[in-house]
């Protein structure tokens, strides 16, 4: 991987103005295709729920048809919630001590969180962590990538965006190897394009106020990333949150770039 660019644009507005929260749809410049190849993913996975109201892991990737179990290690019962741009609903409850299985059939893209420790803010797409959760700040949500051949996929070039607000357009993208992912700030602050801590790739750039800056992912994986300026990493938990202050508070400014081969 390299970072390619750097530069300022003051027709960012006109150039990435419709992103939308978790969609990988895309088209023109974008380079978007269906292609998305579960070859080499599992077909089950278990998210457990310690004993504090968060998901581990927070990101996986399953093959289309695969199935994840929900594992309650909680003192409290839990859902788990898909949020309304997933391409299937679904609601389970996860009592103390129990496990409950999802089927995931259809390729895409799934956010899911927890409605009894976090709200889905239907404006900014974002799940923020009600006051009293045991991570707060920290929101109780997670990512799946289901991948299999209609997955709408990015190739060659893709966008993000950050508004003039602390949060990145869209939460989660899935590109092929070799994509260029550029980022373009329509914020008046700059931000910043970190990976997270113990990652297998780390970078880190700045995305300048009104400008853009660019990366080509040439290796397969998950990668989270976060902006410093907005966010911290919290290493006992091992999860990004918000800094006080930050314009989306409590949600954290995250974002996660799935790269397949």
């Amino acid at each position: 991987m390299k970072n390619l660019s750097t530069t300022r644009s003051l027709s960012a507005l006109a150039l990435f103005g419709a992103v939308a929260i978790l969609a990988s749809c895309g088209g023109g410049s974008n380079g978007s295709n269906s292609n998305g190849s579960a070859a080499g993913l599992p077909s089950t996975a278990t998210v457990t729920i310690p004993k504090a109201d968060r998901f581990e892991p927070f990101l996986l990737e399953i093959a289309a048809g695969g199935a994840v179990t929900f594992t309650n290690q909680d003192a409290d019962a839990h859902t788990v919630v898909s949020m309304p741009t997933d391409p299937v609903d679904f609601k389970l409850l996860v009592e103390s001590g129990k496990s409950v299985k999802q089927t995931f059939s259809q390729p895409g893209i799934y956010g899911y969180y927890c409605d009894a420790h976090s709200d889905y803010d239907r404006v900014t797409g974002l799940i923020k962590a009600k006051k009293g959760a045991d991570a707060y700040p920290i929101s109780m949500y997670g990512v799946i990538l289901v991948a299999g051949d209609s997955l709408p996929l990015y190739a060659e070039k893709a966008k993000i965006v950050m508004p003039s607000a602390d949060r990145f357009e869209p939460l989660a993208i899935a590109v092929k190897r070799g994509t260029q992912v550029t980022w373009s700030n329509l914020d008046s602050d700059a931000h910043t394009v970190l990976t997270d801590p113990g990652e297998s790739l780390q970078f880190k750039f700045v995305v300048p106020a009104n400008g853009q800056a660019s990366y080509t992912f040439d290796k397969a994986g998950i990668y989270p990333y976060f902006c410093d300026a907005h966010a911290t990493w919290n290493s006992e938990l091992k999860r990004v949150q918000a800094r006080v202050g930050s314009s989306e508070y409590p949600a954290a400014m995250e974002g996660i770039v799935f790269v397949l081969p």
